[in-house]
């Protein structure tokens, strides 16, 4: 939990997923199944946010942008702007 909390958003990246959040283990939801690394549950829900066309994260706000409306707003940030910051890599 230490380590991965570390991550904050930019688990997502690491798990090559549109959303990724972490809790410890004793508050782990009903639906979360026992990996097989002791003290690691997982739960896996579908998001039904629009898909982006370039990364293809499903994120909130695809479709806010009137002049990318097919991109999410890291996206758009990556390409009309002056792209994103990451912390880890």
């Amino acid at each position: 939990y230490e380590l991965l909390s570390q991550l904050g958003d930019e688990l997502r990246f690491m798990l090559l997923t549109s959303e990724a959040s972490i809790s410890e283990l004793n508050s782990a939801s009903d639906n979360a199944a026992q990996s097989e690394i002791d003290g690691l549950k997982i739960a896996v829900s579908p998001l039904t946010d629009e898909k982006c066309v370039r990364c293809w994260h499903r994120r909130p706000d695809v479709g806010m942008h009137k002049e990318h409306p097919e991109l999410c707003g890291r996206c758009i940030s990556n390409v009309d702007g002056s792209g994103e910051t990451r912390f880890h890599v």
